[in-house]
Order: structure tokens, then sequence, then C-alpha cells
């Protein structure tokens, strides 16, 4: 019975060091499937360069909100981000919130959401909520992880998002970790 003890300890020792390393390992990662348009389940992954000042979490003191930017764009290049997530959430915790929930004091973003950046055809696409008609877009939020300054915020994130063209692309398994900056 102490054998048995001894090995599960070690395991949930080895599943516990695994976890924050991955943790670790995929800071200023977005990953998620995409469903709309020219994507049919697609599975998409952003690495985000952590040197490059927009990506991270960022705290919004005056509104009292988090903003997370995780985008492929990398120090030295010229050309613009191509894929990228932004995210705009109510509380600077924990916690779980649906798309276009109000930020009560929030000074350029009143309400949560999640914007993609995507490449169509070689062109730059942009995915966002309905603001004429925001029940056609749904989606929640959920901050799974929220660490101090230089650790890390993570979380998940689902719902349906448009494009200029109102065309429907529905986003699934949403999940992403970024570095917390001041």
């Amino acid at each position: 019975m102490k054998k048995k003890f001894k090995l599960m300890s070690a395991v949930m020792i080895l599943l516990s060091i695994s976890c924050s390393v991955w943790a670790q390992v995929g800071k200023n990662q977005v990953t998620y499937t995409i469903d709309g348009g020219t994507f049919h389940h697609q599975l998409i992954t952003i690495n985000a360069d952590p040197k490059v000042m927009e990506n991270g979490a960022f705290t919004n003191t005056v509104g009292n909100y988090l903003e997370i930017n995780l985008g492929d764009k990398a120090m030295n290049i010229k050309n613009g981000t191509k894929w990228g997530l932004n995210i705009v959430f109510n509380k600077v915790s924990t916690g779980a919130a649906k798309v276009n929930d109000p930020i009560p004091k929030g000074v350029l973003d009143h309400q949560v959401y999640f914007n993609l950046e995507v490449q169509v055809n070689g062109e730059t696409k942009f995915l966002g909520i309905d603001l004429q008609k925001p029940a056609k877009t749904p989606g929640t939020i959920t901050i799974t992880r929220f660490g101090s300054v230089g650790g890390t915020v993570e979380g998940d994130f689902q719902g349906t998002v448009i494009d200029a063209a109102g065309i429907k692309y529905t986003i699934t398994g949403g999940h992403f970790v970024a570095s917390r900056k001041s």
C-alpha cells in the first residue's frame, strides 16, 4: 500500500511539474479552431514574440480591466501582424465573462470581446463582434490563471465572430498563455 501511495505521489508531482513547464514554454501562444469562410475546422497556432512590446497581458488601471494582445509580428520585421488575437476582459483577475458584457469604467473599451487577425488568400482579415447586433456574435472568455507582473495570464475563449463582409466564423477550443506586463 505504501509503494502505491509513493508511486501515486511521484506521478502527481511529475504531472504538476509538466503542466507548469508547459505553461512556461507556451508563454505568448494562442491556439484555436476556426470554421467559416475558407476555414474548415482548421487549427491555428500563433507564437507571439515576447520581445515585441505589444505582445502580452496588460491591465488598464484606470478602467480596471485586462487586455491581451498576441500577434505573430517579430522584432525587426517591416510588415505587420498576419495572425493575432486581442482580448478585452472586464476583470483584473481570474473569472469568466460573456462577450458583450459591460466594462463599467472602460476608457476606450466598453464591453468584453475578442478579435482575431487572420490570413485568407494572402489578405489580412479582421474578425470581431457585430456592434450593430451583438446577439449575432456570442462568446465566452475565461481567465484561469492570473499571475503577477512577469508571470503568466492564461485562459480560454470561444464564440462567433464576423468579418467586414458579414461572414460568420465559429471559434472553438481557444486557449492562450501570455506574459503579464506592467
